[in-house]
């Protein structure tokens, strides 16, 4: 009876959504895209790395907003994802450790661009504010 109780709660706990992240590093983006491009930037914002929602919590403050909320409102539109918001394929995926990783995409009209993801609790997530950084430095 116990062992039946056990796996009812398993159960239950595993269906009641999981904290978010994707499976490999190239699945972390083309999950973050797809959710975007469906209209659930909710779920985006779920695959999205902490630090990348500390970057969308500290741009809100000025706006009386949570940083999801403004996230959410900043994705309403595919638009919003620039250059991942093209159809691309990932070229590579370069693991940096078990926790760190790049994925080099080309976007069919020709564009390349190196994003960056992090695994967190067990799932790898967009870390779109590290992406944000390293393009900052080619520019400089």
């Amino acid at each position: 009876m116990r062992i039946l109780i056990f796996c009812f709660l398993s159960a239950f706990l595993i269906s009641c959504g999981s904290p978010g992240g994707s499976d490999s590093p190239a699945n972390a983006i083309k999950d973050f895209v797809t959710a975007v491009k469906e209209g659930n930037p909710s779920k985006a914002w779920t695959i999205l790395s902490k630090d990348s929602q500390k970057l969308y919590e500290d741009m809100a403050k000025n706006r009386n907003q949570s940083g999801q909320e403004f996230f959410v409102a900043s994705m309403k539109d595919a638009k919003a994802l620039g250059v991942l918001g093209n159809d691309f394929q990932v070229m590579e995926e370069i693991k940096e450790g078990d926790d760190k990783a790049t994925v080099n995409i080309l976007t069919f009209n020709g564009e390349k661009q190196e994003m960056y993801t992090i695994k967190e609790n067990g799932t790898w997530h967009l870390d779109y504010a590290r992406t944000i950084e390293e393009s900052r430095k080619l520019v400089e």
